[in-house]
């Protein structure tokens, strides 16, 4: 009695200690606010308040969707909640796809989205109260270690309360959720429902984590008040993919006989190391949609580890959650998809091997065909811009398929490529940085490296041999992919995350195991201690890079969102935010109800709320088509611009530029002709400090047309 009570003890308090560090952090992260700006801890506490509950309950649906999904697939798994949990986002992600292309989101303004979050909150609701009728099985509590992402944690949740477009020069300010994984959803809302769009290529993608992000904004009612919960979400994505990674470790540990202590310490480990890699926060407090693919990777090791799991059950479940790691980001095909498959044929015996690739393939199908369906709709080619040479081009000339495909893959060598690896994994932002101005920080830190030893101490014990083999063949499948099929950029090998964390857990285990059946009881307990002290210096690496983040104010974008679209701005602020600095403001702000402002350059239009025309670096938009109808007709196309309705111009030169430089652009828009145009057609109202300027077009031409 007196044991069971100091143990009780021990849990609350560790849990006290740990929920005191994360509010403490999150008042003292917020304050890195630069010398000039007030700390920034109310509003960070603001955000919090009103959006991680609203990003919650999404979740929180989810996993009640998972239960009838786990009901039939995995009603004996041994693992059952947490299939439950994958299952369940993949089953709304899939969801908000498939009801958000019909408008039924949307319907009754936000009845529809409410109805679906609500459907699954009363599954959950059920599942709890049948649960509390069953006999009742003990808490397991965690251990105390878990904490030692503490600093990790609150970074996620501080940097997910920036405005987009603010925080990680090494994602640009976070320029593709500025560009689409927030914009489409923003677009959307306001036409009511998920549709493809011709100035943007990305619509086109599955899109199921910007379906989710749609979602959220219809709950909003903001396309960009409703930034926040996004990031939230994929915050509490990040968490629960640890969490995933935890449970699958502490079961495979259990499974072959390892001292309990020692699988939930270990276990402990790969969370925390997940959590602490830099990567994971930098992107997992963005509104992108790689977290979902670190999911259902998780998950879907947990379905082919598990023994209770029937050939066909696992395959479904394996497929299904395959299928929505695509949907949330094609590159999941070689990053998570393909290795799940590889692995569940060696966990199934031959025999059964047609019955499991059958009950994946229709699994898949069934998440895949909203996207599917609504691009052949759209394109006539199910998987446009892809296979354009089996289904066609859709809208899309032979050039633009040829430079996006150029675009998206590495036109280098294999020895090129090999040091690519090296640069962008091994080493990447340790020693000299091989292509400046290029952002170079360790955001692997040294996690590969560690993957790496883990492997060879796995590989030289027997029971954990077989999941070491397995969990490498899992990240040599990725590493395989990322260098023949993307064009070699360090983000893209996140996934990798999954199995390197779960091998240096491996590794670990093995270490503790071996003391632990030492006469000295000291050993352990004092290798526990150590390994708390070396995963919170671990989890404080990303704190570290993020302090020299914007120089030095990191947080000082904290709720600011509005403002950069100039909410809620006196109208003299508005105007002189507006000619001075940014050009968000004059378009929403400042200039005339009734203008239309063609963006050229700027593909990342997240922030306007005025009349815009903007098209994405691969796209086409009116002025490409206008300088090909009318060749060097410069008087032409101002003429047929004003004719449609366009009377200002916002040219970005900078990002021309660097189109033009990589040859991902249309060959025509370039920064010469630009200019010239401009000069002739066009009245410069403001030229920004980026060098983006404001055009107002001449009412008539020379030509007098």
């Amino acid at each position: 009695m007196d044991i069971a009570f100091s143990q009780n003890a021990t849990r609350w308090t560790s849990l006290l200690i740990g929920a005191g560090a994360v509010v403490i952090g999150i008042s003292v992260l917020a304050s890195w606010t630069g010398p000039d700006a007030p700390p920034a801890r109310s509003e960070a506490w603001a955000v919090l308040g009103t959006t991680l509950p609203l990003a919650a309950m999404w979740l929180a649906a989810a996993i009640g969707f998972g239960w009838p999904l786990r009901f039939w697939l995995a009603p004996n798994a041994e693992d059952s909640l947490g299939l439950q949990i994958g299952m369940g986002v993949a089953a709304l992600l899939t969801l908000d796809a498939a009801l958000g292309s019909l408008g039924v989101l949307q319907l009754g303004a936000s009845l529809g989205a409410w109805t679906l979050t609500l459907i699954g909150l009363a599954l959950l609701a059920m599942q709890i109260a049948h649960a509390m009728r069953s006999p009742r099985a003990p808490l397991h509590f965690p251990p105390w270690i878990l904490w030692t992402a503490a600093p990790a944690v609150v970074l996620l949740l501080v940097a997910s309360c920036s405005a987009p477009g603010w925080l990680w020069a090494t994602e640009f300010g976070g320029y593709d959720a500025l560009s689409y994984h927030l914009q489409l959803p923003k677009e959307w809302l306001a036409l009511g429902r998920i549709v493809p769009r011709d100035h943007n290529v990305y619509s086109y993608l599955p899109g199921y984590v910007e379906a989710a992000y749609y979602h959220l904004a219809v709950l909003v009612g903001d396309g960009i008040h409703a930034a926040y919960a996004c990031q939230m979400l994929h915050a509490l994505l990040t968490l629960t993919t640890a969490g995933l990674a935890y449970r699958f470790m502490a079961g495979r540990l259990r499974s072959i006989a390892m001292l309990s202590y020692a699988a939930g310490v270990t276990a402990s480990v790969a969370a925390v190391m997940l959590l602490g890699t830099p990567w994971t926060i930098v992107v997992g407090s963005l509104a992108y949609n790689e977290m979902p693919v670190l999911l259902m990777l998780t998950a879907g090791l947990l379905a082919i580890a598990d023994a209770r799991l029937a050939a066909w059950r696992c395959g479904a479940i394996v497929g299904l959650l395959a299928a929505a790691a695509c949907g949330a980001k094609l590159t999941a095909v070689g990053m998570a998809a393909a290795p799940l498959g590889i692995v569940m044929l060696f966990r199934i015996a031959p025999r059964h091997w047609p019955v499991a690739i059958a009950a994946g393939t229709l699994a898949g199908l069934i998440v895949l065909m909203p996207y599917l369906l609504r691009n052949q709709l759209a394109a006539g080619n199910p998987v446009f811009p892809f296979a354009s040479s089996i289904f066609g081009h859709g809208h899309w000339s032979p050039e633009q398929i040829a430079i996006w495909h150029n675009g998206h893959t590495a036109d280098a060598s294999a020895s090129e490529r090999i040091t690519a690896l090296w640069n962008q994994f091994m080493r990447y932002g340790i020693g000299a940085n091989p292509s400046p101005p290029t952002p170079w920080k360790a955001q692997w830190s040294i996690l590969p490296w560690l993957a790496l030893a883990g492997l060879i101490a796995g590989l030289l014990h027997r029971p954990v041999r077989w999941w070491s083999m397995m969990l490498s063949i899992v990240l040599a499948i990725q590493i395989a992919f990322w260098l023949c099929f993307t064009h070699l950029q360090s983000r893209f090998l996140l996934a990798a995350a999954v199995p390197m964390v779960l091998l240096v857990s491996i590794g670990c285990s093995m270490i503790l195991a071996r003391i632990s059946n030492t006469d000295d009881r000291r050993l352990p307990l004092a290798l526990e201690y150590l390994a708390a002290v070396l995963l919170v210096a671990w989890s404080c690496v990303a704190v570290l890079l993020n302090r020299s983040e914007i120089n030095g104010a990191p947080s000082a974008a904290i709720g600011q969102a509005p403002f950069f679209a100039g909410d809620g701005l006196p109208i003299a602020e508005a105007h002189e935010l507006g000619t001075t600095m940014f050009p968000t403001i004059a378009v929403n702000r400042v200039l005339p109800a009734d203008a239309m402002v063609l963006l050229i350059g700027d593909a990342a239009p997240y922030y306007y709320r005025g009349r815009i025309v903007y098209q994405t670096t691969w796209d086409r938009g009116p002025l490409s088509r206008l300088m090909r109808e009318y060749p060097e007709k410069p008087e032409q196309w101002a003429a047929s611009l004003r004719s449609e309705g366009f009377t200002h111009m916002l040219v970005d030169p900078t990002m021309l530029a660097i189109w033009e430089r990589d040859g991902w652009g249309d060959p025509l828009l370039t920064v010469e002709h630009i200019n010239e145009f401009a000069q002739r057609e066009a009245t410069m109202l403001w030229r920004y400090p980026t060098g983006t300027t404001l055009y107002v077009l001449k009412r008539s031409s020379r030509s007098g047309g």
